[in-house]
């Protein structure tokens, strides 16, 4: 790998030169550590055999090599130690058998990622590869002399400018089990993935890799083809363990399943995929060895069951009714034909999430061939039935037979009435459970839950065979004590058809008994009636809907524009100009929404750009409010508006004497008769000079008036000039 992944690897490389035949399964894995400067855990789990192979084969440190996945491009390796060695466990730990001995050996360690230096889109793969695989394996070519490599590929750590989080797939410790030969066997092959990513999971042909026993540690390669064990005759990857059903992989959930046909000892491999969004970001293998063997024929044991007062056993189309004052327990057979075989017990109520009945005793040891024993199911208060349904008891008995227990199943439905406690009451504040509707016309009223017993109470509400909420009904569940109460409300949709009938249990139950409530429910029954509506009025402020207007005028435009509806519905008012975009062309309005009423001010002042050159131009704007009932009604208002130049006044006639002695008369120079700007001339400047051409007063503002109260007087001139005329003149000051 680049040099800054080097500085946080072990550097010590030993190579092991033990020859071994030892190598039952493993796969690698590298996991990501959150909020860690040492952000990445790689490493491998191995699969050692305990009892064939060289004790001195067993490594302390691992060397699994890295390369980049587009050009088998070596980026670097690790060394990773030894951290934990446990045995594999069995199913069932009386079951082992003594050629049968397995260690689950993990190595790992922790090294610092910097993501930058992994962004290859095509990612990156790991391996570790070591001779040699278990010499009693029987469905490979010279199985003492095969090696092992353990293959992973993972995405880049830097994916579209961001780190790219990713760990490879979790998998659960392996049961250490065997399969009989001609019986159906399962393991479970699957994984989790912390990303939340798919697996998808296929059978391959294991892969070998390129380490002997000349050479059992040799340094990793990469390739994009590993060389692959080499299968007996008649063996290829679709019957790695032959037999009258093959091994097969369930490709969702990584269940293997297989009826071998012959004793020995069988390698295969599982390919792991990993997908986030339907596209593939990883891919490992996982190798292992199953053990088939010839196992003793073994019988399961049977469940009997004979109702008081019957004198045939129970079959599982009956009813069993339990009346008050009955017994609460009643007895329950198993027989087994295998001598000082341990049978247990065991039962769960199917359709209550608490049992309410116990197994006694739940456990037994046959004394004698098809040995037959009792026990009692004991039923509790809170095992009651309502509503004549049955409770489905389900009892299991097991017993240890190997590799796996077989067992029976017995289902009996029971009703039994109850015994003391009084049902709730649910009502609501409807004067009848018959309610007349309209489309968009809300609905509300209150449901309440009552129980004398004051137990806890559960209130909740469901559509007959319609969803509520897929309607638009609003009703919470809602808990509480002796009494219980909640609000509905529906504005029912527009799409609700004259003469449809919704109906509605609300339903209280009484949760005395956790798990098995006693429930009353009421209906209420929605019906729609045709959905009247009025529809809504716009109006504008102006006297008449037609304004003329000219550029420059210091006001503007602007008048409200009014909607209202005479019924509750929610009305919308908007406005659209005709060919034309009123934001583009400056025009202010805010379109609103509210109930029974609307206003919203119009304002514009035009430029004498959407003149366009012409000496005027008409606009036309569609004033439209409409309502949100479900039979939607609109009104339209249309305005007028014209907008012209104002054209080019003449100069007027200036004064040529002024007297600025403050006596309040012709004491200043007036401008204010100065022509009104239009589009095509503006006011520019004024000037005025004294006689010997010194300017005494500029301003690019339009001015008021010149009072020279502070010069002295003679005679002086002035120019107003305009961006297509000018004014000059020549004025006498007085004093």
């Amino acid at each position: 790998m680049k040099k800054r992944f080097i500085l946080f690897i072990l550097m010590l490389f030993a190579l092991c030169d033990a020859r071994a035949t030892h190598i039952v399964g493993g796969q690698l894995f590298i996991t990501q550590n959150q909020d860690s400067y040492y952000n990445y855990n790689m490493g491998l789990t191995m699969y050692f055999d305990a009892l064939n192979g060289n004790p001195g084969a067993e490594d302390q440190v691992v060397t699994i090599y890295v390369f980049r996945k587009r050009d088998n491009m070596a980026i670097g390796w690790l060394e990773a130690p030894k951290i934990e060695r446990k045995s594999v466990n069995y199913a069932n730990p009386l079951c082992g058998i003594s050629t049968l001995q397995t260690w689950q050996i993990t190595y790992s360690t922790a090294l610092h990622l910097t993501p930058t230096d992994f962004d290859d889109p095509q990612g990156y793969y790991m391996v570790w590869d070591r001779c040699c695989r278990n010499g009693t394996i029987t469905n490979i070519q010279a199985p003492g002399d095969a090696g092992s490599l353990f293959y992973l590929e993972f995405p880049p750590l830097f994916k579209n400018n961001a780190n790219f989080k990713n760990s490879s797939p979790v998998f659960p410790e392996i049961k250490g089990d065997y399969a009989c030969v001609n019986s159906p066997f399962l393991f479970n092959f699957g994984g989790t993935d912390a990303d939340g990513d798919s697996l998808v999971y296929s059978l391959i042909t294991p892969m070998q890799g390129y380490s002997d026993k000349s050479n059992p540690s040799a340094p990793g390669r990469g390739s994009s083809n590993y060389p692959r064990l080499t299968w007996i005759n008649g063996i290829t990857v679709d019957n790695m363990i032959p037999g009258p059903d093959p091994l097969k992989v369930n490709r969702s959930t990584g269940m293997l399943s297989v009826t071998p046909g012959a004793v020995g000892l069988y390698v295969f491999a599982v390919q792991v995929d990993e997908y986030r969004k339907g596209v593939k970001i990883g891919s490992l293998t996982r190798d292992f060895q199953l053990k088939v063997v010839d196992c003793p024929k073994m019988d399961p044991p049977k469940l009997l069951f004979k109702p008081k007062g019957s004198s045939t056993y129970y079959n599982e189309n009956q009813i069993i009714t339990v009346k008050k004052g009955d017994p609460n327990c009643f007895e329950v057979m198993v027989t087994d034909p295998t001598v000082n075989q341990i049978v247990a017990v065991d039962g769960r109520a199917v359709n209550n999430s608490k049992n309410y009945f116990t197994v006694l005793p739940a456990q037994f040891t046959t004394k004698v061939p098809n040995d037959t024993l009792k026990f009692q199911i004991c039923l509790e208060e809170c095992f009651v039935t309502y509503d004549n349904r049955p409770i489905k008891i389900e009892l299991v008995a097991q017993d240890g037979s190997c590799p796996f227990p077989l067992y029976d199943t017995l289902n009996i439905y029971i009703r039994r009435e109850n015994s003391g406690n009084n049902p709730p009451a649910v009502s609501t504040s409807l004067g009848s459970d018959y309610v007349h509707v309209s489309a968009g016309a809300p609905v509300t009223f209150t449901v309440y839950g009552k129980d004398p017993d004051k137990d806890n109470l559960a209130l909740s509400g469901r559509g007959q065979d319609f969803n509520m909420t897929d309607v638009g009904m609003d009703f919470k569940a809602v808990t509480g004590t002796a009494n219980v109460e909640q609000k509905f409300t529906w504005v029912p949709p527009c799409n609700a058809k004259k003469g449809d009938t919704l109906a509605v249990d609300f339903k209280v139950e009484d949760m005395r008994c956790e798990g098995n409530p006693m429930p009353v429910a009421r209906p209420v029954y929605f019906i729609v009636d045709e959905s009247p509506n009025n529809p809504p009025a716009v109006k504008t402020s102006l006297p008449i809907p037609e304004i003329t207007y000219q550029i420059g005028s210091a006001s503007g435009i602007v008048f409200d524009v009014l909607a209202s509806d005479p019924d509750t519905n929610t009305i919308v008012l908007t406005a659209a100009g005709r060919g034309f975009d009123m934001k583009g062309a400056g025009m202010i309005f805010e379109a609103k929404s509210g109930v029974k009423s609307v206003t919203s001010p119009y304002a514009w002042n035009p430029e004498c750009a959407l003149l366009e050159g012409q000496p005027e131009q008409t606009f036309l704007i569609d004033f439209v409010t409409q309502d949100k009932s479900c039979a939607a009604a609109t009104d339209t208002t249309t305005v007028k508006v014209t907008i012209k130049d104002n054209g080019s006044a003449p100069f007027p006639e200036f004064p040529n004497v002024i007297t600025p002695n403050g006596d309040g008369k012709n004491d200043c120079f007036e401008f204010q008769g100065l022509p009104a700007d239009n589009c095509e001339d503006r006011f520019k400047d004024i000037t005025i000079f004294n006689r010997w051409g010194k300017q005494v007063y500029y301003s690019e503002l339009r001015p008021n008036d010149w009072c020279p109260d502070k010069i002295s007087g003679g005679y002086y001139y002035f120019v107003v000039q305009y961006t297509k005329r000018s004014y000059k003149g020549g004025l006498t000051v007085l004093k």
